[in-house]
């Protein structure tokens, strides 16, 4: 499933090799240098070296970069390519990708990208769509954190999805300029920057309305969301709908009480409503002596 921004592009010329351009983002969340990103995919069921292929872009001031040599994309798997700077322009831009001979292998649409989120081109079939995708629903994603935004805002470097902003869900940490706001970001920052994380995402709510996916952040098995609320960094922001209560991190939380009836209640109900019945009946046919 896509979350849809704008129309789809028909793609204008089809990869001439098994290996195809994915999916590309010229203008991702926060800094262009060193978060712009393509994804390459081998749909097929062999190996593919890529070694010495280049990316090329097509606008403006255009910019030729290298895949390393001996890199290689095995059957099904995908390769995310992000330079340490800025690479592609936001406007009317494309993508070649050429084999290690010159020869042009996959080129995308000439397409613009002038929101700076998460959004980003991806490949459908014959089409190209703008906008976010739908994951799969309870599977575990894997990455490192590769920037702390704020105290409760990180970007993840995905190998196929490239640098997605992810939002830590269920809680509210300070905003900038706001007490407390270089402490929280500052605990963040040491406790997950460069560290492999794992990623629940909120199947019940994906994404935000800013399209940051929204996820329990797992380092080193610990639940990130739940230790910023326990340490005094972020408050709870429970906003259903939600796969997870987050007030249940707050220490001061206290559950309601159940309101199922037990079995013992029930039948004692059933009995009192019985019993009401059989004087009733009996009552009538008193009556009709």
């Amino acid at each position: 499933m896509f979350l849809f921004t704008s129309i789809a592009l028909t793609t204008t010329a089809s990869a001439t090799s098994d290996v195809i351009i994915y999916a590309f983002d010229p203008n991702p969340a926060g800094s262009d240098a060193g978060n712009v990103w393509v994804t390459v995919h081998n749909p097929t069921n062999k190996s593919v070296d890529i070694g010495n292929w280049t990316f090329e872009s097509t606008h403006g001031t255009t910019a030729t970069d290298w895949i390393a040599k001996g890199t290689t994309i095995y059957p099904g798997a995908y390769c995310t390519y992000t330079p340490h700077y800025r690479w592609l322009n936001n406007s009317e831009e494309a993508i070649i990708l050429r084999n290690a001979k010159g020869k042009e292998v996959d080129r995308t649409p000439v397409v613009s990208d002038n929101e700076n989120d998460n959004r980003y081109w991806i490949r459908n079939n014959s089409e190209w769509t703008f906008g976010v995708k739908e994951l799969e629903k309870g599977e575990l994603w894997r990455g490192y954190v590769k920037n702390v935004v704020d105290g409760d805002t990180i970007d993840v470097h995905f190998n196929i999805y490239g640098i997605r902003r992810v939002r830590l869900v269920g809680i509210d940490a300070p905003e900038i300029g706001e007490d407390g706001y270089g402490e929280a970001k500052e605990f963040l920052n040491e406790t997950c920057m460069w560290e492999a994380v794992k990623l629940d995402v909120d199947d019940m709510e994906q994404y935000d309305s800013y399209y940051r996916l929204l996820a329990v952040v797992y380092v080193n098995e610990t639940n990130l969301n739940e230790k910023l609320v326990k340490e005094g960094y972020a408050e709870v922001m429970y906003i259903p709908p939600s796969e997870f209560d987050s007030r249940e991190w707050d220490a001061d939380y206290t559950p309601s009480p159940t309101q199922t009836p037990s079995f013992e209640f029930m039948f004692a109900i059933i009995g009192v409503v019985a019993a009401m019945c059989l004087v009733r009946r009996r009552g009538q046919v008193y009556g009709n002596k």
